[in-house]
């Protein structure tokens, strides 16, 4: 990156990537052009993007040095995680490596789970489509001879498996306490000594939740829930079972791993200095890079995109450009020619015109008349009427507009 872009503040921050609104492209583009999808349709990215990115610096650390090299995965939905460990194994130039995918693609939340995600994700089961979106995403990523793929339950599958057998057991299946139990004990049988296990949907640790609350949770069942100490949701049944099971785990952004040394486990020395979202899965993330004359700047793709702060059209209003060299450079000319330009209303509401002028927001009393705003003296005198109120953006314009109006109705 140019000096001068870290001298405006502008870092990337992966810790902070997030889902993005719109991907790169669509799923019936990803289908039709044999890409990789995992956006917002099907639920097909199911954890927070940092995850992927500590999930396949943990498969570099544990297979490292190796030539050859098997991952055990319990729940694989579309395939994300499942293509970022076998792109790991392909960059560690691992050409004897396989990946043992479990998952039974059925429905996994109850009726009574009625929130979007929930009920997109059952949806998906039922039609089938996750698991053409699992088959085509590994396809679309030139893995599937790496796959080795079991349709089952992991109570099915787990027991016919042979001891010492895996040198990477992630489990991200079931939320349910006794299932994740029975998902680490098997885990702890089937990874070899100088192996790891590790997981997601770890949030919160047990010694850091609520135990109250925690084991109300519990005893109902719930899969997500805010812990009343922090506000942070977590999964209880998850938090419950490592504790059970493990004395503890290295945990980071909700993911998790211990390694095994015989028969004693402990933390590994893994460090995270330097982390990258996986490739097949660039496309749905946007990865922050801080704030530059009222917008904020994304990473999307290969492409870099602005959203203009405060703004209710924000999406609409939204700059993409190829660099974020380019995006700077054309953010501080929209912002160059706003302040020279003349003052323009941008929206009359309840007796008051919203004006931008020379990259300020202002609120003029309609009353006024027509207002020269090179003439600061009558500026100062309309302002001391209270016929004029300059403030910081146009979101802030509108709250004062609606002030200004309950206040003069009452």
């Amino acid at each position: 990156m140019e000096s001068w872009i870290s001298d405006l503040g502008l870092e990337r921050s992966i810790a902070n990537a997030r889902l993005a609104f719109v991907p790169q492209y669509s799923l019936s583009f990803a289908m039709e052009r044999n890409k990789p999808y995992f956006g917002r349709r099907l639920s097909a990215f199911q954890s927070p993007p940092v995850r992927y990115a500590l999930m396949a610096a943990l498969t570099r650390y544990a297979l490292r040095g190796k030539h050859a090299g098997r991952v055990l995965e319990i729940g694989s939905w579309a395939g994300a995680s499942a293509i970022t460990f076998g792109s790991a194994l392909q960059e560690l130039g691992i050409s004897d490596g396989e990946i043992v995918c479990v998952d039974p693609w059925e429905k996994y939340f109850a009726d009574e789970d009625t929130s979007l995600h929930y009920r997109s994700m059952n949806a998906a089961t039922v039609t089938g489509e996750i698991q053409n979106l699992f088959h085509h995403n590994v396809k679309a990523c030139g893995l599937e001879g790496m796959m080795h793929i079991r349709k089952a339950y992991s109570r099915e599958a787990l027991p016919e498996m042979e001891n010492d057998s895996f040198d990477l057991v992630y489990i991200d299946g079931s939320h349910k306490k006794n299932e994740v139990l029975y998902d680490l004990q098997q885990a702890k049988r089937l990874v070899k000594s100088g192996g790891l296990i590790c997981g997601d949907d770890l949030e919160l640790l047990k010694s850091e939740i609520d135990p109250n609350a925690h084991q109300m949770a519990l005893e109902k069942d719930l899969d997500f829930v805010a812990d009343l100490r922090s506000g942070i949701k977590y999964h209880p049944g998850v938090t419950e079972a490592i504790a059970a099971i493990f004395n503890g785990v290295w945990q980071k952004h909700g993911f998790w791993c211990v390694e095994r040394s015989g028969e004693q486990w402990s933390i590994p020395s893994f460090h995270t200095d330097y982390l990258e979202i996986p490739t097949h899965l660039r496309h749905a993330v946007e990865i922050p890079y801080g704030v530059f004359n009222g917008y904020e700047c994304f990473q999307l793709g290969e492409g870099f995109v602005a959203y203009p702060i405060d703004d209710i059209y924000w999406f609409q209003n939204r700059i993409v450009e190829s660099s974020i060299e380019e995006l700077v450079l054309l953010l501080d000319a929209i912002e160059r020619m706003d302040k020279e330009s003349a003052p323009r209303i941008i929206e009359s509401r309840h007796g008051f015109n919203i004006v931008i002028y020379r990259g300020k927001s202002w609120v003029l009393d309609q009353s006024a008349g027509k207002v020269d705003f090179r003439d600061e003296e009558r500026l100062r005198r309309l302002a001391a009427r209270g016929q004029l109120l300059e403030v910081g953006t146009v979101g802030e314009a509108r709250t004062a507009v609606d002030r200004l109006k309950n206040s003069r109705g009452s």
